[in-house]
């Protein structure tokens, strides 16, 4: 796809903005096939991407999150579970809940169990990423779009077809920042898939409600380098996922009250004034990556608002008793069958402290780190709970959002 233009500055930078994009999925524009530097067929694809542009609506463009996840998750190497790996995947699940009954007094319900490539991972939890970072970028592509315009002026100084220019930009910024927004959290999300497990990584239910899936792949990964057999960790993982779905299901305040508290956050998150300028400034109208890479920096005030505070507090308080009764139970499930049961436990103990550098970046891009801090306390209490009465006493701090322990009990 040749540089090369005679067109007006506007039409330089849809070019440039259309090579952007297509590098964002995976492609190099300069390696396509030579009838796309014909200008008439590339005057037919500009226009496309003009009426991409022009539909394209809200804070982020979702059909670019999920092209861009996609494909680098494909680059990254993506194989799909065969018929006999996803059916012992299953299966590992099945046996999860037979272990878990004896442990806890929640049941397994209707469940859908399933092996996922990352690439179904990304297509499963994509709804529930939209519901937690579409506020955040909302507010910033405002912020961006109202400091860019006060950075621009009117343009009077400038020769008519760049001041032309940046009065389209100026315009067209929501929509270049939904695109640029969705070339970032692409990339996080296909490093998450990566990374992934099951559906609760990060502790909120991002599957459909009674789903509980596997990445045998990824498994296969992490598992790379112990001296633990790949089927133990494969049940050792089918067990924690379970317990997860089990506590979800069967709690029924639970999954709201938790994206009650991240949307509450969201919703309070404040730009910082002096950061959003800095990053406007930046911006050069006539490179659309300049304006992914002002996204990128810090722009959210460092200062938190009273109901931030209260809903991060009660975000961290339930990612940690989740994650800690999950870890307690797990542990119960798998001690009679699993000979390195508390050797799995305590390395996803120290893969939960170190987190990743894909959380870091959806951190940065949504203000928010969703890592429970206090788990190893919220475990200690749901451990002796269950030593000085039983687990049935354990399993009944959930019975109402006033009865589980709070951070300061943590």
């Amino acid at each position: 796809m040749s540089d090369e233009s005679d067109g007006t500055p506007f039409d330089d930078f849809l070019r440039s903005l259309l090579a952007r994009a297509m590098r964002a999925q995976g492609f190099d524009p300069s390696s396509m096939p030579a009838e796309y530097s014909d200008p008439a067929h590339l005057e037919q694809v500009l226009n496309q991407f003009r009426f991409i542009m022009s539909t394209t609506s809200g804070p982020v463009n979702w059909g670019l999150v999920e092209g861009a996840a996609k494909q680098q998750a494909f680059t990254a190497g993506d194989p799909h579970p065969c018929a006999s790996e996803a059916a012992a995947t299953k299966q590992a699940m099945t046996v999860a809940d037979l272990w878990l009954d004896t442990v806890t007094d929640f049941s397994a319900g209707p469940a859908e169990r399933q092996a996922w490539s990352r690439a179904q991972w990304i297509d499963a939890t994509l709804p529930m990423w939209k519901r937690i970072c579409e506020p955040v970028a909302a507010n910033v592509s405002r912020a961006l779009s109202a400091a860019l315009a006060d950075q621009m002026g009117d343009g009077g100084d400038l020769p008519a077809g760049v001041a032309a220019m940046l009065g389209q930009t100026q315009e067209m910024m929501p929509k270049l920042s939904a695109m640029m927004f969705a070339s970032q959290i692409g990339r996080a999300l296909s490093a998450l898939a990566q990374e992934a497990i099951g559906s609760y990584d990060v502790g909120v239910p991002l599957a459909p409600a009674r789903t509980t899936a596997l990445l045998p792949h990824n498994i296969a990964v992490f598992s790379e380098g112990l001296d633990i057999d790949f089927t133990e960790v494969r049940q050792f993982m089918a067990v924690r996922e379970a317990a997860h779905r089990r506590l979800f299901a069967s709690v029924s305040w639970l999954s709201g009250d938790l994206l009650r508290a991240v949307e509450a956050y969201s919703a309070e998150i404040a730009i910082d004034p002096t950061a959003i300028a800095q990053a406007a400034s930046s911006v050069d109208p006539s490179d659309p990556e300049s304006i992914e890479r002002a996204l990128s920096g810090g722009v959210f005030a460092i200062s938190v608002t009273e109901a931030q505070h209260r809903a991060l507090t009660r975000l961290e308080t339930l990612l940690a008793l989740i994650e800690g009764w999950v870890e307690v139970v797990t542990a119960a499930a798998t001690a009679p069958y699993l000979p390195h049961s508390d050797q799995l436990r305590e390395m996803m103990r120290r893969r939960r402290a170190s987190g990743s550098p894909a959380e870091e970046v959806l951190g940065r891009l949504i203000g928010l780190k969703m890592r429970p801090r206090r788990a190893r306390g919220a475990a200690s209490i749901f451990s002796l709970v269950a030593a000085d009465g039983t687990a049935t006493a354990r399993d009944a701090l959930w019975s109402h959002p006033d009865m589980v322990p709070t951070m300061n009990e943590l």
